[in-house]
């Protein structure tokens, strides 16, 4: 796969390699504004502060640790990027707008570059801009990534490269844009790597990158640094990858949860991490949890804001231990840490940035855990291939029941008459969703090796195996009798 260069972008003396003659005005009128700097007046106890944006209605939507120890953030609506140091400081950045009135098309995702630039996402993913933390009110350069250079490409998602250069995934999962330290840039082609149109980009503990794969359904891709190379990592079936994060001892922490929509918000969230030695563990959070950002923690652990019912901050271990923290009104949309070892996040809908020290979490309860379902003794009866299988939830879960049904022979059978004796499944799995306190009867189809065991006329001593989405472990059994 062919890398192919482009033209060098602008220098601090130049907004753009290709200005457009229709943004010339809003371009000067941008870059005349000045920054804005402010200390915000914090709210809230010494544990958790509040800090306002100065500007209303900004449209928080991402933030990243500078180098300094500061935190990043991007204003959507504001066509603005702040700065808020660990004492409350707040200091903003104006970006050009691409066309004069838009409103909702401002800087998305942000990174800061091993030089301690800041990298960020802006004109509906078709620019990015580069500030310099030195340099006051405007930002240095613009790669229009939209450009002649590039096909009239769009980025979906910006991270810095362990070898300094800062990567840019397309918005189509068509390669990636890689922008070196001395301004010059290549791209790949072909689909290579395939990362998804979500483009979930993130440096990771190996070196290498990462993202999630669009071509190998549930799997994140481990990307050589050439842009081109790269390996799949199978997930196990589950919902789309939200975040991406490098953790500790060299694990790749991911985060994933179900689409929300106008009627419903993000749920089934669940986190995970990809070993050193290749394993791969995840750890349900159930279904009112959606895991939207992951930062390492100067802990050990990973922390994790949320989109779903549950308004929370999470905190999860290699070990599996997740503690979820409460958050009332607040709600983290994305976090990060500051140099002063806290946990930071910013509110969209409040329009703010709260400061959260790691003991308020550390002091809350575990994650709820769903409860175990039941299944009733008795002789179930297969008809025409399959065997319905009654499955009670708890009344006292704290969530809904989810996960899988299956049957095995209660001792080692031979099949056909033929073969060695031993312990057969007789059925595929089927999934089971219930609320607390419900009974729901879920139909298992018998296998080939099923209905050779389970003739007509016939009973069979067999064992009800039921498996709690996110558990590797069968959780409850039950010995009953299915009859053909």
């Amino acid at each position: 796969m062919p890398i192919r260069p482009i033209r060098r972008g602008p220098s601090a003396a130049s907004a753009s390699s290709r200005p457009r003659p229709v943004r010339h005005a809003a371009l000067a009128a941008a870059l005349a504004a000045t920054a804005l700097t402010a200390a915000a007046a914090p709210s809230a106890s010494a544990a958790v502060q509040d800090f306002p944006v100065p500007t209303p209605d900004s449209g928080l939507n991402d933030i990243a640790t500078g180098k300094d120890g500061s935190l990043w953030f991007s204003e959507e609506k504001g066509y603005k990027v702040g700065r808020i140091t660990t004492a409350g400081q707040i200091t903003e950045w104006t970006i050009p707008r691409e066309r004069e009135g838009d409103t909702d098309f401002g800087p998305e995702q942000l990174t800061v570059a091993a030089d301690g630039r800041v990298w960020v996402l802006s004109d509906a993913h078709s620019s990015a801009f580069v500030i310099d933390p030195a340099v006051p009110n405007t930002p240095v350069g613009r790669y229009a990534i939209d450009g002649d250079e590039l096909g009239g490409r769009r980025g979906n998602d910006i991270a810095a490269a362990p070898d300094g250069t800062v990567w840019i995934t397309d918005s189509l999962g068509d390669g990636v844009l890689r922008i070196a330290s001395d301004g010059r840039g290549a791209d790949t082609r072909g689909g290579a790597p395939q990362c998804d149109f979500d483009g979930i980009l993130a440096p990771g503990p190996d070196g290498k990158m990462w993202c999630a794969d669009s071509g190998g359904g549930d799997a994140l891709k481990r990307i050589e640094l050439d842009g081109v190379t790269s390996t799949a990592i199978p997930l196990a079936p589950g919902f789309s990858v939200s975040s991406l994060a490098a953790g500790p001892g060299g694990t790749m922490w991911f985060g994933r949860n179900s689409a929300g929509s106008f009627a419903f918000k993000p749920g089934d969230g669940a986190v995970g991490f990809v070993a050193p030695d290749g394993n791969v563990r995840e750890v349900a959070l159930g279904d009112r949890v959606a895991p939207t950002s992951l930062a390492a923690g100067p802990d050990g652990a990973m922390w994790f804001g949320s989109a779903g019912f549950d308004q929370v901050v999470g905190r999860v271990t290699t070990a599996g231990a997740v503690t979820l923290k409460p958050l009332g009104a607040r709600r983290a949309d994305a976090v990060a840490f500051g140099g002063d070892g806290a946990l930071w996040f910013i509110d969209e809908n409040a329009n703010r940035l709260t400061r959260m020290t790691r003991d308020e979490v550390a002091g809350s309860g575990p994650a709820p855990v769903a409860g175990t379902p039941t299944i009733p003794a008795g002789t179930l009866r297969a008809s025409k291939g399959r065997v319905p299988v009654r499955v009670t939830c708890p009344a006292g879960a704290a969530e809904r029941c989810r996960g899988t049904v299956r049957l095995r022979t209660a001792s080692k059978v031979r099949v056909g008459g033929r073969g060695r004796a031993a312990v057969r499944t007789v059925s595929s799995s089927g999934r089971y969703t219930l609320s607390p306190g419900r009974t729901g009867t879920i139909r298992v189809t018998l296998t080939s090796t099923g209905r050779k065991v389970i003739r007509r006329g016939r009973t069979v001593r067999s064992v009800v195996e039921v498996t709690p989405r996110g558990a590797r472990k069968v959780a409850a059994k039950r010995t009953v009798r299915v009859r053909g």
